[in-house]
């Protein structure tokens, strides 16, 4: 009968152990855009991930408000089946910030990502340590949602990707609730959870400056990379191995 196992479950298990990355195909990412993005912007990390057995969901922010966003966020955590690695890009680090704080998230990853401390707001973050960003790169629209022009994305938000590339991330623009850049944080769960961190060296618009202060203040461990701000397409494969770390340690 062993023997008649064995011949049956060989296969099989032969199968799972040839499938790259089969010890990690129960880790579940969660990955949080930035402002003016959407989901899409993770597509190169998704790809890698998703190739070394991650579970991985992006989650599509409205950007009507923060709370509408950390909601979504938790949604999609809820919706995960066991332990979960959340990670936030730009903007997408204060919501992770919000909502790590269910008891499946176990590790937290900031690419380029603000992480605030309790009390503080984008607006605050952003006059402690000023990007380059100029005010009328901004276009504001009567309802109170806002884009960035999309020249100046491209010089101050995309630099560094190919010219194609950057026009697109400008033109892919999502308006986002200009209120959100006044909501205080009300909770900072890497005080409780570990944390990574990815500094772009070369960003403009959350300077490298305000990223390591932040860093050191959650204890993140963290790398540099010498790229503008969207690092998750600019050099996904280091970003991707910064998550599968925090992954594997988290488990």
């Amino acid at each position: 009968m062993r023997r008649i196992l064995l011949t049956l479950l060989g296969p099989v298990v032969a199968a799972v152990i040839g499938l790259p990355g089969a010890a990690a195909a129960t880790g579940n990412i969660v990955l949080v855009h930035g402002m003016n993005m959407d989901g899409g912007a993770w597509r190169a990390v998704y790809d890698r991930l998703t190739s070394d057995g991650y579970h991985v969901t992006a989650v599509q922010l409205p950007m009507t408000s923060i709370e509408h966003d950390i909601a979504a966020t938790r949604r999609a955590i809820t919706a995960q089946d066991g332990p979960v690695v959340l990670v936030g890009h730009s903007y997408g680090g204060t919501v992770i910030s919000q909502a790590g704080v269910d008891p499946n998230v176990k590790a937290q990853v900031y690419v380029a990502a603000f992480q605030p401390e309790v009390g503080e707001s984008l607006a605050y973050l952003n006059a402690s340590v000023p990007g380059d960003l100029p005010q009328d790169a901004i276009q504001v629209f009567d309802d109170g949602y806002y884009v960035v022009k999309p020249d100046a994305w491209i010089t101050y938000v995309a630099n560094g990707l190919p010219e194609a590339d950057a026009r697109y991330t400008a033109e892919f623009q999502t308006p986002a609730n200009a209120s959100i850049f006044g909501y205080e944080a009300e909770t900072a769960a890497w005080q409780t959870l570990p944390a990574w961190a990815a500094i772009a060296t070369a960003d403009r618009i959350i300077t490298p400056e305000l990223q390591r202060q932040m860093s050191k203040r959650s204890g993140a461990k963290l790398i540099e990379i010498d790229a503008g701000h969207l690092l998750q397409i600019s050099h996904p494969d280091e970003v991707t191995a910064l998550i599968k770390e925090a992954a594997a340690a988290a488990k």
